[in-house]
């Protein structure tokens, strides 16, 4: 018959084969992510030499104060608005249709141009002027615009009035 064991060895590692194992574990997934590891590196060069690492280092370092600043100028009355009113202005952005609003800055940027142009020649344009320009279809379709926005716009405000 056989002995039965009472005694069980357990084989332990020293503290260096442990260390050993580790840095074995770590090289392989450096060299599992070599490309990422050294894209990571150029970005952080990239970062030291612009100075913006020197930055972060300095507000990691004083980030209490830093802290402290930033919620000294959020808690001033003049911020709270401005936090409305940027939440209002992103709220607006998202109602509006993209084609819409790409076609009103178009037309805003091509205004300005031509607002640009007749001021360096300080051209002065009398009532005749005025009332001939009438007649063109640009002018026509701007005016057509603008009295439909002020429609509109006379529309919601009526709006918000009743409610």
């Amino acid at each position: 018959m056989a002995k039965a064991i009472t005694q069980i060895e357990q084989k332990r590692k020293s503290k260096q084969e442990e260390r050993s194992e580790d840095l074995s574990a770590i090289i392989n997934q450096i060299a599992d992510n070599r490309e990422v590891i050294q894209d990571t590196l150029i970005i952080l060069q990239e970062l030291h030499a612009t100075g913006v690492l020197d930055m972060l280092k300095g507000l990691l370092r004083t980030r209490e104060k830093v802290g402290q600043i930033a919620i000294e100028q959020i808690n001033q009355p003049g911020m709270h608005n401005i936090i409305k009113n940027g939440m209002n202005t992103i709220g607006l952005l998202a109602e509006m249709e993209s084609d819409q609003l790409k076609a009103m800055f178009s037309g805003l940027n091509t205004g300005l141009e031509k607002a640009a142009e007749s001021a360096k020649t300080q051209e002065e344009v009398g009532l005749w002027g005025l009332m001939k320009s009438v007649r063109d279809p640009n002018v026509r379709t701007s005016m057509n615009t603008m009295v439909n926005f002020l429609e509109g716009m006379g529309n919601g405000l009526n709006q918000q009035k009743t409610h």
